[in-house]
């Protein structure tokens, strides 16, 4: 009999010092969790890992509703100072158009080259941004939405000279794929690639736009991309 009440005494104690503790160890779990949501936030539409990223490959790695992050290249540029703004650590822009210290609406639309990256702004794309990149509200308006002249001040930006046939077009429209592409734009491409120009071009959402942009880059295809984050 004291052997036993000398057990329960002993397994009194033990669960005396265990019960705190696990309550301890449950309270720090929640704070945990939430300091993994806020550095490493779920992106709705596109989320890859950012470890180990190729220095040769230009690849995108989170996208969401206005916002936007890609790995620069080695040796990849901005296309105007004020782009190199957007950039953090470890070679990545980051575009993110809640914050509102970003107040340019042209950090909506991004264009990258296999030597450039930067946004679509008077300085570059000057008869692009005249004519306007506007959604088409009526689809009778066949030069609604992207102009012609963008696919000429786009393609100035990095001319590549050599294989053509390595070179594939893309243009993101938006998340909800609410950007139209002009009829002239559309018959410049077709022209572009008829002449063996190009490859080959694309016109997706952009969730799907920045996909095969990845996949392009990653078979060390020359890859020119237009990325549009609004809707």
């Amino acid at each position: 009999m004291r052997c036993f009440i000398s057990l329960l005494l002993f397994l009194l104690k033990v669960s005396v010092l265990i019960i705190p503790v696990s309550f301890l160890g449950a309270s720090s779990c929640p704070a945990e969790k939430q300091e993994v949501e806020v550095y490493h936030p779920r992106w709705s539409e596109l989320n890859e890992p950012e470890e180990d990223l190729p220095e040769d490959k230009c690849l995108i790695t989170k996208l969401d509703l206005g916002r936007l992050r890609f790995h620069i290249a080695r040796g990849q540029q901005p296309i105007h100072p004020d782009d190199a703004g957007f950039k953090s650590s470890n070679n990545m822009v980051h575009v993110d158009k809640v914050d509102d210290a970003v107040d340019d609406e042209k950090a909506f639309n991004w264009v990258l080259t296999p030597n450039f990256y930067g946004r679509v702004t008077s300085e570059k794309f000057p008869k692009t941004i005249k004519y306007g990149m506007k959604y088409r509200g009526n689809h009778d308006d066949e030069e609604g939405g992207i102009p012609k002249e963008f696919l000429d001040e786009w393609w100035a930006i990095d001319p590549i000279e050599g294989d053509i046939k390595e070179i594939i077009l893309i243009i993101a429209k938006g998340i909800e794929g609410k950007l139209d592409i002009s009829k002239s734009l559309q018959e410049a491409l077709k022209k572009k690639k008829q002449n063996n120009e190009i490859q080959d071009y694309e016109i997706l959402a952009t969730r799907h736009a920045v996909m095969r942009h990845n996949k392009y880059v990653k078979e060390g295809k020359k890859v020119y991309t237009f990325i549009h984050i609004a809707g």
